[in-house]
């Protein structure tokens, strides 16, 4: 088959719990793409994995055949550039590691497995490009983007440029379908029984739905489909639309049926209509935590996400910089919830990205430990919430264990880390905050802390004393010229205490200089 050479071919792989699907397109930027094929397959493996805790090597084997047709597509098309990722079912099977290996045995093929923050975080990217295309993103009013996986529950509320709130939940359809037993599924209190279920484990998030206007419900998730089927409804076009008396006229039929009368009803297998109760009842709990004006459901997949962030990464498109500014957003908003200094934690960013960016050269860093960075130092104090005599040891783990869309669990770590050591503290492989990293890990953690650790020192008193800043690299030493209004004393003797760690680290001196602004 003849490539237009003028454009790049990727192909992406979706190795989900209820399917395992392909994508190729060809793109030359993130707003000139298409898709040039793609297929998909029903497979069962977070039924399995929900159940048992394992993959069968059976599934396995059905799995890498699969794959080899599809490795066979990437000839037809000439891929080269491809990425195989694997969620949920795979993520959470205790034997994944032999999965992986025997995929990549029989296959060739390697798999990356990401966890649920960066799952929600795929679909949110290219779902969020969709709602702007089409301008939903430019209202005033608050937009709810729910996903809905098998295994997981995403919630981000977004509004006005920022992302405001956001929760993950492992209590995805298959996942609560699963909870429950066949005689417990076909008892006459099932339905009462899972709204139950259901609403004790989301109604955590009501107090922070209730707290803004919301415009649009963007549900997205695999059972979305079905949602649309069963209203009716013909697939095309990137965004649908369902109205709220639609919707509650659907669950009010719904709800009085029993599983042989929704197989009947909306002609569905056994499998796809055992689903059913599980999502119309996850869907209306979500509706009634927040006063919704319309539904919006995008055509936007996971294996979407996968193309979109490729594209973006290897175009360096400048689209993608209004997604960090939403992550950052999102860790501001983080930071209120623990009453941080927001000024302060400006002011140590700033300090710390000026310090970051001269440095290129020294730290042999790149833009995502760039982004890193910026989050560590919004978040760097928030442990003074609990205490402010151990606030960086809080900050650790209030970091770990609150979701940051964008971030992997191992990079969350990273940032936690160098929250733990902004103050104080050696890095050693005796703490096990620290020892959990890999050795490359550390090492980054070691850099970013001891450049934040300065840009703390440059604003000791949280007063923004320094006006400006300028870094000059000559030989072993680094000049870092304060320009202040009011005397910086304080600062200058902090920062000498604290200089040590840094020249340990990377091995230059850095001195501190005041120039007085009059």
């Amino acid at each position: 088959m003849a490539k237009n050479t003028s454009f790049t071919i990727f192909a992406a792989i979706h190795l989900g719990s209820e399917q395992v699907s392909v994508q190729i397109v060809e793109y030359k930027d993130i707003d000139e793409f298409k898709i040039i094929d793609q297929a998909s397959r029903q497979v069962a493996l977070g039924e399995e994995a929900f159940k048992t805790g394992r993959i069968s090597f059976a599934a396995v084997n059905e799995i890498c055949e699969l794959l080899k047709g599809y490795r066979r597509m990437f000839a037809e098309y000439g891929v080269r550039d491809y990425r195989l990722i694997a969620t949920t079912a795979v993520r959470e099977a205790e034997n994944r590691n032999y999965i992986l290996d025997q995929i990549k045995v029989k296959t060739g093929l390697v798999v990356e497995i990401v966890d649920m923050p960066q799952e929600i975080f795929y679909k949110y990217v290219s779902i969020f490009k969709s709602i702007q295309d089409h301008g939903l993103a430019d209202h005033q009013e608050g937009i709810l983007f729910v996903d809905i996986s098998s295994g997981g529950l995403g919630i981000t509320i977004y509004k006005a440029g920022a992302i405001r709130y956001q929760q993950n939940i492992h209590i995805g359809i298959l996942r609560i379908k699963e909870s429950f037993d066949k005689a417990q599924r076909e008892s006459l209190y099932f339905q009462q029984a899972l709204a139950e279920y259901i609403y004790s484990s989301i109604e955590p998030v009501k107090q922070e739905l209730a707290r803004y206007s919301i415009k649009y419900l963007v549900l997205s998730g695999t059972e979305t489909r079905l949602l649309l089927s069963m209203l009716g409804c013909q697939p095309g076009g990137k965004l649908a639309f369902v109205g709220l008396t639609e919707f509650y006229r659907l669950y009010e039929k719904v709800r009085v049926l029993n599983l042989p009368q929704i197989m009947k009803t909306f002609n569905l297998s056994e499998p796809k209509a055992e689903m059913v109760l599980p999502t119309i009842i996850l869907y209306k709990q979500i509706l009634g935590l927040t006063d919704v004006v319309d539904i919006v459901i995008p055509a936007d997949q996971f294996i979407d996400g996968i193309s979109i962030m490729h594209i973006a990464e290897k175009t360096q498109a400048k689209w993608f910089g209004l997604i960090d500014k939403q992550i950052l957003s999102l860790a501001c908003a983080i930071g209120e919830k623990y009453q941080y200094d927001p000024c302060h934690a400006a002011a140590v960013e700033s300090h710390a990205l000026c310090l970051f960016d001269r440095m290129a050269r020294i730290h042999g860093l790149g833009k995502r430990e760039r982004l890193m960075i910026q989050v560590a130092c919004i978040l760097h104090d928030i442990g003074k919430f609990v205490s402010l005599r151990q606030h960086y040891h809080y900050s650790y783990q209030l970091i770990k264990s609150s979701d940051i869309m964008g971030f992997s669990e191992v990079e969350k770590a990273i940032i936690a880390n160098v929250a733990r050591y902004h103050s104080k503290g050696t890095p050693v492989s005796g703490d096990p905050m620290f020892a959990e990293l890999t050795t490359e890990q550390r090492v980054t953690v070691a850099k970013l802390a001891a450049i934040v650790r300065l840009a703390d020192a440059i604003d000791r008193t949280h007063c923004q004393k320094a006006a400006g800043l300028d870094v000059a690299l000559k030989g072993e030493e680094m000049l870092i010229t304060v320009t202040a209004k009011a005397d910086m004393s304080l600062e200058e003797w902090t920062f000498l205490d604290k200089v040590g760690f840094f020249e340990s680290v990377f091995g230059i001196r850095a001195i501190l200089s005041r120039e007085t602004r009059s």
